[in-house]
């Protein structure tokens, strides 16, 4: 993402920028009519795995604050999705609550599409986040973190509330804009519109790949010139740094013979 092409140009890490080209998600352009609208939506999510530790880590601060949120909309349900669920998520599952572990979910798209509010209070992890990607093309707006918003915002998109949902940095915040979002129509519809604009502003593939494609084509037309410039690589080129290279071209032709 853009974070993490940022933090390698830094001088603890001083990566040259020629080295670099952002390689984010690849998404088909969505638009507006292939959603469904806030009426049609009803409840909240959440999405990820749960051998990822801040998926795990998410649902556990889900679970706590749950009930302050179900306060203010008794009849709002939490639907958790997610392969390999542990003990201790399973056993979360509470109907009269309202939050529902359902483990690994088959088709995704139904979840989302039903859904009105994608919950994600990631607290720790890095790099461009898949569930608000995916839940953005199914225009589903979230309630996040500055950690789970990480690398998916434009310069024209720099305050919270000019997202695809809301983003918040404590658990007062969070329930409080889960809230809002939920029960706010007009402020839903914006969000969703937001959701739809990021997602293809940033995410477009036929505009990133091209971008790679350019950056490869460069780079093989240059290779030479790219080579010389480059002390590191030329260190690791050499024969004394290549042994498995060699070794293994030595068992390909032993197998020949």
């Amino acid at each position: 993402s853009s974070s993490e092409m940022n933090m390698l140009k830094q001088p603890s890490w001083n990566i040259a920028p020629w080295k670099l080209v952002s390689a984010p998600f690849f998404q088909k352009s969505v638009e507006q009519d292939m959603t469904t609208s806030y009426d049609e939506r009803s409840d909240f999510v959440s999405i990820g795995g749960f051998k990822h530790p801040p998926n795990v880590d998410s649902v556990r601060l889900l679970r706590r604050i749950w009930p302050r949120i179900r306060s203010h909309l008794p009849d709002a349900k939490l639907h958790v999705y997610g392969a390999y669920p542990t003990n201790e998520i399973g056993s979360m599952h509470d109907e009269k609550l309202g939050f529902y572990v359902h483990g690994h979910v088959e088709d995704i798209k139904e979840a989302l599409l039903q859904r009105r509010v994608l919950l994600a209070p990631l607290r720790f992890g890095a790099g461009i986040k898949g569930k608000i990607v995916d839940s953005w093309g199914y225009g589903l707006p979230v309630v996040t973190t500055s950690v789970g918003a990480e690398g998916m915002m434009t310069t024209d998109a720099i305050a919270s509330d000019d997202w695809g949902g809301l983003i918040v940095s404590n658990e007062d915040e969070f329930v409080e804009a889960a809230v809002n979002l939920y029960t706010t129509k007009e402020l839903w519809e914006y969000s969703q519109n937001r959701a739809i604009v990021l997602l293809n502003s940033l995410f477009n593939k036929e505009q990133n790949l091209q971008v790679i494609d350019e950056a490869l084509s460069d780079a093989m037309m240059n290779l030479g010139q790219r080579r010389k410039r480059d002390i590191t690589s030329q260190l690791l080129w050499h024969q004394s740094n290549r042994s498995t290279e060699y070794f293994s071209k030595w068992i390909e032709l032993k197998e020949v013979k």
